[in-house]
């Protein structure tokens, strides 16, 4: 066989094998890359699951202690002994208006209903419908019952309890919740979210046109209350076809059951994308593979003529196999020296990075000081307020006003949970600013914060003067951090109001109010009448521990830490001129507008 043939036959098996390695390039990225995006919507799929899940879950807990906690008062007691429907209703609107309840009905023994927080509710369809939950309540049990109310509006849920006179029953205490909450809550969510009773029925949902309807996965049925899909196992996950407005898309499912109530929730993840993003990827391999095919094909053409060069030039071999030598030589010097510039570079590489390492670990120190400080300083007052509620607590159980006291252990499990989001809000200050911003209002944040200090608002014998704001104001802000930031400004107004009227019968004057400046913007005033600030400190007044207080009565870091906050939120925190007119100091908080957004949400 002649070499001209044996080199064609060589330059075929060679693009044979390159486009079998092309195909199977191919076929291996469509299955990992599919795998891939599957696996990464997976786990944002379970992340918004578990979020979900938990609001439904806690929405239902709030209100499912409310009827026997309601059920132990003793007015409700006399309420369902007398029947006295004008004294239930009173006490039912109250309890609805300031739990948030969609109704709270009082019941006799029988199950009649005395009275309802709606006052067009005696005499309704309704009293039946609520039988289930009522019977649970007489037996001794916690009455549990979905009720769904007219087509197009969301399902409630009671929650019912037995009113006992020592051991005998006289009453029901029943609470309806409105899951239409839940879909408002869902409703920020991008992608379907559904909770499904056991029959499949879908009870609540973001799609307000799938509520009511019965979720049909590879199902026969053809009914128009049904919501039919095709399911398609790909891996560990589960793949569902469901209609959309513009035809029908391919989703993820994640689903998990709810114990309490037997119900479960499912969030469908948009997977529509994974089919392009796969396609992309293949054509990228393809080509690549045509690439090296090609690349391939180059050097072997290239080596075919190189080997009739060599064929021809015979005569010049020995002279090209001197030079190679003395190449060859020269080459083998350069090769040592570039060795041992290779072990030098070494040396210094290594050096460099045990350099780097040590910057690191220094920089990791530094950072866990000023978080250990800022811990330190922020949580002093979430704790005061823990210990007067504890206070508090423990006085009304002495007096026997268990249910009083109660709520002081509701405020200090607020308090530690707050202390949780204190601590969650100092390790972000690294995050990007304004990921978590939205529209607050600002008037409910000034009073939480005035709520919180009050004990030391009290112990100053200060007057804080409060300038409502209108309704509608509102800014763009995280509500935590907002809180926060006033706290600090109030804290620090009433340390100087205090340390200037030190000994007086008046204690001094802290005035707050927020109110529209500019365009776009609103400005929240902390103003007090203490000795104000120097022209000294003031330059200094945001550096990080930079106190005027004694030793151990602060850490410097309130306002450094608030004005980072503002700052991250868009806004600026400033200390205000002094006025000839009037002693102290005002604190301006300057944030952007989101009063318009606050209406539209």
């Amino acid at each position: 066989m002649s070499k001209p043939l044996r080199t064609r036959r060589t330059v075929v098996a060679i693009l044979a094998v390159c486009l079998l390695a092309g195909a199977f390039v191919a076929w291996a990225t469509a299955r990992v890359s599919e795998r891939i995006l599957l696996d990464e919507i997976g786990l944002r799929a379970a992340a918004s699951l578990d979020l979900q899940a938990a609001t439904l879950e806690s929405l239902l807990d709030k209100y499912r202690i409310l009827p026997p906690l309601m059920a132990r008062r003793p007015d409700v007691v006399d309420i369902s002994i007398g029947r006295d429907r004008e004294a239930a209703h009173r006490i039912a609107a109250i309890t609805a208006g300031m739990t948030g309840a969609e109704e709270i009905r009082f019941l006799s023994a029988d199950g009649s209903l005395i009275a309802s927080s709606e006052f067009d509710a005696v005499g309704t369809p309704l009293d039946n419908e609520i039988r289930q939950a009522v019977d649970q309540a007489r037996e001794g049990r916690l009455g549990r019952q979905l009720l769904v109310t007219t087509p197009g509006r969301p399902a409630s849920y009671i929650f019912a309890s037995a009113v006992r006179d020592r051991d005998t029953i006289v009453g029901v205490v029943a609470a309806r919740v409105d899951l239409g909450r839940i879909e408002q809550a869902w409703a920020l969510a991008r992608d379907p979210v559904q909770a499904l009773s056991r029959s499949g029925r879908i009870i609540v949902t973001n799609r307000p046109q799938w509520r009511g309807l019965q979720l049909e996965l590879d199902g026969t049925r053809s009914e128009l209350d049904t919501l039919r899909g095709r399911t398609e196992q790909r891996g560990p996950h589960l793949m569902v076809t469901l209609p959309d407005e513009g035809g029908r898309k391919l989703y993820l499912q994640a689903s998990k059951v709810v114990p309490v109530l037997g119900w479960s929730v499912a969030v469908f993840f948009d997977a529509s994308s994974v089919t392009r993003q796969v396609t992309t990827a293949v054509l990228i391999a393809v080509l690549l593979t045509l690439l090296a095919t090609g690349l391939v094909w180059i050097i072997v053409e290239r080596r075919m003529r190189v080997d009739a060069q060599l064929r021809g030039e015979r005569a010049a071999a020995l002279r090209l196999e001197r030079r190679v030598r003395d190449r060859t030589r020269d080459l083998t010097r350069a090769n040592a020296r570039l060795g041992e510039e290779v072990r030098e570079r070494e040396a210094a590489e290594t050096e460099l990075r045990r350099t780097q390492d040590e910057l690191v670990q220094t920089a990791k120190l530094a950072t866990l000081g000023q978080m250990s400080a800022a811990l330190s300083h922020e949580f002093n007052q979430p704790l005061a307020v823990i210990r007067s509620q504890a206070d508090n607590a423990d006085m009304l159980l002495q007096r026997g006003r268990a249910e009083e006291a109660g709520e002081s252990l509701r405020k200090i499990t607020a308090m530690v949970e707050r202390m949780a989001t204190i601590s969650r809000t100092l390790k972000g200050f690294a995050r990007k600013p304004g990921s978590e911003a939205g529209p607050v209002a600002v008037g409910p944040v000034i009073d939480e914060a005035l709520m919180l200090l009050s004990p030391r608002i009290k112990r100053s014998n200060a007057r804080v003067d409060f300038t409502r704001p209108v309704l509608d104001l509102a800014v763009r802000a995280d509500a935590i951090l907002l809180e926060q930031v006033i706290m600090n400004l109030l804290v620090n107004a009433l340390d100087a109001v205090e340390d200037a009227h030190a000994g007086q019968a008046d204690g001094g004057v802290v005035r707050i109010g927020a109110a529209r400046e500019g365009a776009g913007d609103v400005v929240i005033r902390v103003e007090d009448d203490g000795p104000g600030i120097d022209e000294v400190t003031r330059g200094r007044i945001f550096d990080p521990f930079f106190t005027t207080k004694e030793v151990g009565a602060g850490l410097g870091l309130g306002l450094s830490i608030a004005d980072k906050i503002v700052r991250e939120l868009g806004g600026q925190l400033v200390l205000e001129e002094a006025r000839p007119d009037r002693p102290g100091s005002v604190f301006s908080i300057r944030l952007p507008d989101a009063s318009a957004e606050a209406a539209v949400s």
